[in-house]
């Protein structure tokens, strides 16, 4: 059977973080949509777990920096606004893209990059299902590398690594998806739930000891660590005994053509207009 990798022959892919998030709103459809026409090689999401079950996508743990839940009376006692206590029938009735205009976070908005014409559509986006992502990715056949989030502390711990696996299965992305998590003991229960699905370990600020043998133990085939604790000899070391690395985020282009160069397979950055423009991807 193949493995997710078989799509990325070669090093230096681009990864559009949490979609093309510096023209669009993050972990939106629109954002997939734009990693997509801006020619990135994959995208980076994230998902969790809803109070009724429902797999969505977004980042954070609260809801007010990419919702409009905080301006919403109706809402108003549910402050911190965590979002796996929120149903998904909730969540639908939040608006997710107008803060990306009025926060315009990459400066983008103001400095033209971003469209009048797409401005509806930005105001339009709501949080997504999974299952609608998916689905996109396997109509254009567009790979994804799929962030568990931590759900430790809520029902969703218990459910979600099970929850990820039944849908890729059913909407037949299997292949298309690079399952990553913080939470190491999410990747080896989905190994243990299909031993076929490639799985990667996301570090923040400091390697495991005894990495290599850490990481074969694991039963991972890459390793995701900030770019600000890698270097060339470690990405060296690390794809010498047979393991993929890919940095996140890497916004600088001298720096992803650095990570490249030493054997990174992808890199993940909010830029991928830019970077894939620049030549840089494979």
């Amino acid at each position: 059977m193949s493995s997710f990798f078989d799509q990325f022959p070669s090093t230096g892919h681009i990864c559009a973080h949490r979609g093309a998030r510096s023209i669009a709103p993050e972990n939106t459809l629109l954002a997939l949509e734009e990693a997509r026409l801006c020619r990135a090689d994959l995208w980076e999401t994230d998902v969790q777990e809803t109070a009724d079950g429902e797999l969505v996508l977004f980042h954070d743990q609260t809801l007010e920096r990419t919702t409009d839940v905080a301006t919403r009376a109706e809402f108003a006692d549910r402050n911190p606004w965590n979002l796996t206590e929120f149903t998904f029938a909730e969540l639908q009735r939040l608006d997710s893209g107008s803060w990306f205009l009025q926060s315009d976070p990459f400066e983008t908005v103001a400095k033209g990059e971003v469209s009048e014409v797409d401005f509806p559509a930005i105001k339009t986006q709501r949080i997504s299902l999974l299952r609608d992502a998916l689905n996109d990715c396997r109509n254009h056949d567009f790979p994804v590398n799929l962030e568990i989030k931590d759900q430790t502390g809520t029902a969703a711990d218990e459910t979600i690594v099970g929850k990820v696996l039944n849908l890729l299965r059913e909407t037949h992305t299997e292949q298309l998806v690079l399952l990553s998590s913080f939470n190491h003991d999410y990747l080896r229960q989905a190994k243990l739930l299909n031993p076929t699905i490639t799985t990667a370990a996301l570090v923040e600020k400091n390697h495991p000891e005894n990495l290599v043998a850490y990481l074969h133990a694991l039963g991972v085939e890459a390793y995701h660590p900030d770019q600000r604790i890698t270097d060339s000899t470690l990405i060296r070391q690390l794809t010498a005994s047979g393991m993929r690395v890919n940095l996140w985020t890497v916004n600088d282009l001298e720096r992803a053509q650095y990570f490249s160069k030493a054997g990174a397979t992808f890199i993940c950055t909010d830029w991928p207009q830019r970077m894939a423009n620049s030549g840089h991807s494979a």
